[in-house]
């Protein structure tokens, strides 16, 4: 197979998955998430075609000897792991949900897949359910279920899990009389450490590429991260699930990083009109463009670490975090100028960028307008 075919290969598919994770969250809205998630999330040619982008995009690798670039390489790789730790989940996880009455004691769970009791290995007894308040309100700060597992006392709460004998319990919800708790038991004894894995490379990778790209500038770029990390660490969320150090983290990667996009936006839109700085805002958006969308990948790592720590998965297919791949996705094709030469001329290059800041747009007003989900605070 030629070496081109490769390519377009690689990015057809890319661009295939992009069509329907945007059709996706259409048909969610229409049909409902049950829906989306049995027939394109949860379906077998979807992961049949990020298996097959995963392959293609290897294979262009290594017959365009971009293994010789290691940090590039090592880049790609993490992506790689991750989506292999999460085919792992996908064949071998199982997840469901566990309903308990103080003082009583149970060994299943029933399966998020085909709702059937699975049984554990050991005893779970609920020895107290008990809600704290934020001082002098009513309004909840935290759930916690005192769980007594093989004569030990643990506490599982809200951002705090649980782990015995390869599962993981995690706090999900109450009953009205507050005498039962109804946790989330999830089983993912290879994925989860393989994702894991890739989230790490991917952060290491990154950061060794801006610090290359950017050297001592890189500080200039992550000081404003820090004021706004302190200022929303400083907020009292009243929402339990909210109590975490990863919203301030996640919150203030994100804002950075469309921060920088909205600049690069604007800075490209006077590149298309002004052909006397069309050259010198290419070079300075060519430069930007790389935090920009290492805040914007890295962002959406760590809310899906957040979310597996609070909900017991780091991906669930909501449309704000499927708009945020989408987003990252599309940005990330530019980056790709060795591989689609359009991306050297300054003026196609400020065409495309400008466009994709609709992406950014979809991600940020339009799910919570539109879409709705977990992510929609309107």
């Amino acid at each position: 197979m030629k070496l081109k075919y490769t390519k377009w290969y690689a990015f057809g598919i890319l661009i295939i998955i992009l069509t329907v994770l945007v059709g996706a969250t259409i048909v969610e809205k229409k049909f409902g998430t049950d829906f989306a998630i049995n027939n394109i999330y949860g379906a077998w040619w979807f992961v049949a075609l990020w298996c097959i982008f995963a392959a293609t995009s290897f294979v262009y690798i290594i017959r365009r000897a971009l293994y010789r670039n290691k940090i590039s390489f090592l880049l790609h790789c993490a992506f790689g792991i991750i989506l292999l730790g999460a085919f792992i989940t996908f064949l071998t996880a199982n997840r469901g949900y566990m309903h308990i009455r103080q003082g009583e004691i149970s060994d299943t769970y029933i399966s998020e897949k085909n709702e059937t009791a699975k049984r554990l290995s050991f005893d779970v007894k609920l020895v107290l359910f008990d809600i704290e308040y934020h001082p002098e309100t009513y309004e909840p700060a935290d759930f916690i279920s005192f769980l007594k597992v093989d004569n030990e006392i643990c506490r599982v709460s809200m951002n705090k899990i649980y782990s015995h004998k390869g599962y993981r319990f995690y706090q999900m919800d109450y009953d009205a009389d507050e005498m039962g708790a109804t946790l989330i038991v999830n089983h993912d004894p290879y994925g989860i450490a393989i994702t894991y894995t890739g989230y790490f490379l991917l952060i290491l990778s990154m950061l060794i590429i801006l610090w290359i790209k950017l050297r001592w500038r890189i500080f200039f770029v992550f000081f404003p991260i820090a004021c706004l990390w302190y200022y929303i660490s400083q907020l009292n969320p009243m929402t339990p699930v909210l109590r975490s150090p990863m919203l301030a983290a996640h919150v203030s990667v994100i804002m950075a990083s469309y921060a920088l996009l909205i600049f690069i936006t604007i800075t490209s839109i006077i590149g298309i009109l002004s052909k006397r700085l069309r050259s010198k805002l290419y070079n300075w958006n060519q430069i930007l463009l790389y935090p920009a969308l290492f805040m914007l990948a890295a962002g959406i790592f760590i809310g899906a670490v957040w979310a597996n720590i609070s909900w017991g998965r780091y991906w669930g297919w909501d449309a704000k975090e499927t708009w945020a791949l989408i987003t990252m996705l599309v940005y990330a094709i530019p980056m790709h100028k060795n591989s689609f030469p359009v991306f050297r001329n300054p003026l196609k290059f400020h065409i495309y960028c400008a466009c994709a800041f609709f992406a950014v747009i979809i991600t940020f007003f339009g799910v919570s307008y539109f879409f709705g989900g977990i992510h929609s605070y309107v």
